[in-house]
């Protein structure tokens, strides 16, 4: 399971909840629940090998994801 996309809005001022640097135009994926961005790598790094993702923030299970929309080229 992987996490692709790309966004065409800026999101130059966002920064990713784990490392804190710049999401800039890198993959990311976005909390459901509490919209938070992630850079897909860092989520990756998160999650492990447990099997099913988390956001760091609201802790909720399967909340990361990306917009349908952003995977479509």
């Amino acid at each position: 399971m992987g996490n692709y996309n790309s966004k065409t809005e800026s999101i130059n001022d966002c920064e990713c909840l784990i490392c804190l640097e710049n999401i800039s135009n890198q993959k990311y994926v976005i909390c459901v629940y509490c919209n938070i961005l992630l850079h897909s790598t860092c989520e990756e790094r998160f999650r492990r090998d447990k099997g099913y993702c988390k956001c760091p923030h609201c802790q909720k299970v399967g909340s990361i994801g990306v917009k349908e929309e952003f995977l479509v080229k």
